[in-house]
């Protein structure tokens, strides 16, 4: 108790004598009488005052931000954020089936443009017209037709871009009528020519258009010599080309031809350098229809005996 007091008494009041020392000593002594006893309840008021302290400078802020304060603490997932992930994995195989489903469907227009362009030309027309088709696929159809079998680049993207044309067409529809004319099954074929309505009537007339220019180049002797001439300028066969521009019997503008057969040339090299065949396709129809049809109009003009 003396070692506590003394030094608290001589800070405060270095005049107190020995004697005030003694009494005051003993006057606690009453209160406190073991040494331990007072310095243990002194360092029990020290820290619970501590306690209060802190608690006090804990539970105040809290109390103010009320819900806005978050643990950093490690914790599991609640239900929502289970929700958003099995819906962000569910969307996630949505998007990769229906890219896998494109695929098949895409590869599928192939395989149907292929097998259209084995049929005749009346069967053609009758699918064309059963199932709706723009005329555009008629064109494309005939058009692949015309290439031999040494054009196997162009009969592939030629293949292609009918399968761009046919990949918004009924499957069910499209299946049904290529088996049907397989298989030479007339009854389905009048039944689903039945079933199929006429949706858009403007298109008609040029499609009657279409067809009656076909059946004049396939009715008419020129229209093979006309093709032989078209796929060999493609190709740039020396032969067929030699045989074109040494033409005399008729007379023919060879700078228009020269055109025509660079312009066909301009676009199959765009196309091979380029991945994008969506519109360069469109612009080879064009450029190697006005190169047939200016093949076929020399045939014509050619006399009967010069005539292949």
């Amino acid at each position: 108790m003396a070692q506590l007091v003394k030094p608290f008494i001589r800070t405060h009041n270095p005049l107190i004598s020995s004697s005030c020392y003694s009494s005051i000593l003993r006057f606690l002594t009453t209160f406190f009488p073991d040494k331990s006893t007072y310095s243990s309840s002194i360092h029990n008021n020290h820290h619970q005052q501590r306690r209060r302290q802190l608690t006090s400078f804990i539970t105040l802020p809290l109390c103010n931000r009320k819900s806005e304060f978050k643990s950093h603490a490690l914790k599991l997932p609640d239900s929502t954020l289970l929700e958003g992930d099995e819906s962000d994995s569910s969307s996630a195989s949505d998007y990769n089936k229906s890219r896998n489903e494109k695929k098949r469907e895409a590869r599928k227009a192939v395989k149907w443009g292929m097998e259209l362009a084995t049929f005749s030309l009346s069967k053609i027309k009758r699918i064309v017209r059963i199932a709706s088709l723009e005329v555009e696929v008629y064109e494309a159809i005939m058009l692949v037709k015309r290439l031999g079998a040494d054009v196997r680049e162009g009969k592939r993207r030629q293949h292609n871009y009918i399968g761009r044309l046919l990949r918004n067409v009924d499957a069910e529809l499209m299946n049904a009528l290529i088996l049907a004319t397989k298989d030479g099954d007339m009854d389905t074929l009048e039944a689903l020519s039945g079933l199929a309505t006429k949706t858009d009537t403007e298109d008609e007339p040029t499609l009657e258009d279409s067809e009656s220019e076909e059946e004049e180049e396939e009715s008419d002797p020129y229209s093979d010599l006309a093709t032989t001439w078209c796929e060999g300028l493609m190709s740039k066969d020396s032969d067929v080309t030699t045989e074109v521009y040494s033409i005399h019997s008729v007379e023919f503008d060879r700078q228009e031809l020269r055109k025509l057969v660079r312009k066909v040339h301009s676009i199959e090299e765009r196309q091979l350098n380029s991945e994008n065949e969506g519109t360069s396709d469109k612009a080879l129809i064009g450029a190697r229809k006005s190169l047939f049809d200016f093949l076929h109009s020399l045939a014509k003009q050619m006399p009967s005996d010069l005539s292949y």
